[in-house]
Parts: structure tokens; sequence; C-alpha cells
């Protein structure tokens, strides 16, 4: 039987690149290469099926988002051919930020048994929260917003529950991350500056690469959150797609590990890709686990 120790990361208040105008000599070739991997990655998203079927599926407000989205491929693809990769960079990010709200709005469109797997994982990230969030608001001085949050958790996550019950799993989706994302926002201000730290025991490395796997996807759906509230505006997206282009790399190579059955490599690149999720969190105010 196996056991864990899970470091906490405290809120990082700080956490920016250097900006722009402070870059005496910017690395053009870097900047193309950039802009080249998100052209690739957005003309994928925005010609994918999912985004065709968004675009015919009626809701004009989603087929608008995804137009608009070709219409910034385009421009991306004007500037890059006229060599303003900084451009091409910007229109990018935008067309990416349309094609995510695009399918945040089609979220509820996704099949039965992919939103069940989705509610249950979610589930399981809530119930895992809340037994921190529990202890800390059981320690000396705590402030009353933790049994507040306690309190909202609790009510999110029983009306996401008589939701799926009625067959509404998108609308329990969305409960049950925004009751995800109060636990870990209200662990963040508890623990600012501290370290949390976690037991965990795994019976086989098979079963802890499931955890690994879950808690990733879990982030991950944070991630999408914080993004759709526009915490990554501006320069910020740069670094955050740095951080998810390198976790989507890193969970490939952990896939890879599991299916030949070196499940404890998989966990250590799980926890490598995880860590890149978290440091997209923290950079967008959000203190994760």
């Amino acid at each position: 039987m196996g056991y864990r120790f899970i470091t906490g990361i405290a809120l990082l208040l700080a956490l920016a690149c250097p900006p722009l105008l402070a870059q005496t000599a910017p690395d053009v070739e870097s900047q193309r290469r950039l802009a080249e991997q998100k052209l690739k990655l957005v003309d994928m998203l925005v010609n994918s099926p999912k985004a065709r079927a968004a675009t015919e599926g009626g809701d004009a407000e989603t087929a608008a988002l995804i137009g608009r989205g070709k219409q910034l491929l385009q421009q991306a693809r004007d500037a890059l051919s006229a060599q303003r990769y900084a451009d091409a960079s910007q229109a990018l990010d935008a067309a990416l930020q349309n094609v995510s709200k695009a399918n945040n709005r089609n979220a509820g469109e996704l099949s039965e048994s992919v939103q069940k797997q989705r509610l249950q994982e979610m589930s399981e990230q809530v119930a895992s929260y809340r037994v921190a969030l529990l202890e800390l608001s059981k320690a000396k001085g705590a402030p009353t917003s933790a049994q507040a949050t306690l309190r909202q958790v609790d009510a999110l996550a029983e009306e996401a529950r008589k939701a799926a019950a009625a067959g509404l799993l998108g609308d329990a989706n969305k409960m049950m991350a925004q009751a995800c994302k109060l636990e870990v926002e209200e662990v963040s201000r508890l623990r600012a500056g501290q370290e949390v730290l976690m037991s965990l025991k795994f019976d086989t490395p098979a079963d802890e690469y499931v955890y690994e796997q879950k808690r990733y996807e879990s982030n991950q759906i944070l991630v999408g959150m914080m993004i759709g509230e526009g915490r990554a505006d501006g320069e910020k997206r740069r670094m955050i797609d740095g951080f998810l282009k390198e976790a989507v790399k890193l969970k490939d190579d952990a896939a890879g590990l599991a299916q030949a059955n070196h499940h404890s490599e998989a966990v250590a690149a799980m926890e490598k890709a995880g860590l890149q999720i978290n440091r997209a969190l923290q950079a967008m105010g959000v203190a994760v686990f």
C-alpha cells in the first residue's frame, strides 16, 4: 500500500512576466514560432467537428463566437505573412477566447456519458476539498467566512444533485464546478503564505495514477472557468498558454507510460502535468492543492 503527501502551494501575489517594453532585443524568431504554434491550435479548434456542429446548432451567439474566431484566424494569417508576429499572436489570443466562450456555451451538448463522468469526477474533487476546508474552519481563530463557504458549497452540491436527477447534467456540472471554485478560493484565503499537507494512501500505483488524472481534469475545468471570467487577458495569456501546452505534453507522456504498465512513472509524469496546470491557475490568482 502506497502513501502520498501532497504539499499545498500558497497563493502567489506577484506572478508575472517582465513587461514587453522592458525587452530591448525581442526574439523575433521566438515570436514567429509561438504565433505559428498558436495558429495551428486555433485552426484545429475553429474547424473541428464540434465547432461546425455549434455553428449549425441554432444558437446565434455561439455561431457568432465561432465566426468571429475564424475572422481573427484569418487576420492572424495575414499578419504572419507580413511578419507582424506580435499582431498575429494577439489576434490568435482573441480567437482562442471566442472559441473558449463558444465551447462554454455549448458545454451542455456534450454526450450524456461524458457529462456524467465529468460530474462524478468534480463531485469527488468537491468532497476532497470540503474535508480540508472543514478542518480549517474548525481551527482556532478561523474566520466566519469558512463556515459560510461550507454552507454555500453544500447548497450548490445539493442543487447539482437535484439537477442531475432531473437530467440537467450541464447545469449540474456548472453548479459543482462553482462549488469547487468557492472551496479553492476560500482555502487560498485561509492558507495564504502557509502550507497545506494532506495524507493520502493508495493500494497500487495504478490507483494513484487514476487519482492524479482526476485531479488534473478537475483543475483543468477550473482553468476554463477562470479564462472565461477574463482572468487571462493580455500578455498573461501567453504565459498561461505555455503552461497548458506543457501540461498536455506531460499528460500524454503519462498516458503512454500507463498503457505500458509503468504506473509509477506515469504518476510522476502526471504530477508534473498537474504542476503546470497549477501554475496556470496561480497566474490567474487561484491557489490549488
